[in-house]
């Protein structure tokens, strides 16, 4: 995600909230894995130190794909938080599982729908795939300021899509 909220980032590309956006998953990512080592070892457990595969690196460069990329990575995630949640179950250990559920699991989902909602913006507004920005692309930077605000804003930010079509045209 921090290579994404990078890609954004640049003068080519300039879609400056998508970058944050990006910029603060990588960074919420980092913490839960900070948080679950810390758990690791308040249990009393110990980190294993082992060589890790290098996961495959798909090169977002439209910000469909870049969606697309995150979505898989979050589904792959919580796939592992569910085995762990039901290794802790199978061996009757509830304090894990209940923290790992709230933890790990619970802000996972959110972040699935999330995605999921702008998906289906990216493809209403027919985002591009291939790197060529779009004005898709530049409407839905636009709008992820208000994903953050929540749907209170739904009438500004249709406003303000209408506004910016009529000036565009």
């Amino acid at each position: 995600n921090t290579s994404e909220g990078e890609y954004f980032d640049q003068s080519h590309v300039a879609l400056p909230n998508v970058s944050k956006f990006f910029l603060h998953q990588a960074l919420e990512e980092r913490k839960a894995a900070e948080a679950l080592m810390k758990y690791q070892q308040e249990r009393g457990g110990h980190y294993c130190s082992k060589t890790i595969q290098k996961p495959n690196c798909e090169y977002a460069v439209g910000l469909m794909k870049a969606l697309e990329v995150a979505m898989v990575q979050w589904k792959t995630m919580i796939r592992y938080f569910e085995e762990l949640y039901a290794l802790s179950i199978e061996n009757a250990d509830p304090h894990s599982a209940s923290t790992i559920k709230k933890q790990f699991i619970g802000p996972k989902i959110r972040k699935i729908k999330l995605m999921g909602d702008l998906l289906t913006n990216a493809r209403r507004l027919d985002c591009s795939q291939d790197g060529r920005n779009s004005l898709g692309d530049y409407f839905m930077d636009r709008l992820q300021k208000e994903f953050r605000t929540g749907i209170d804003n739904l009438n500004s930010v249709i406003h303000l899509l209408i506004a910016q079509l009529f000036l565009v045209v």
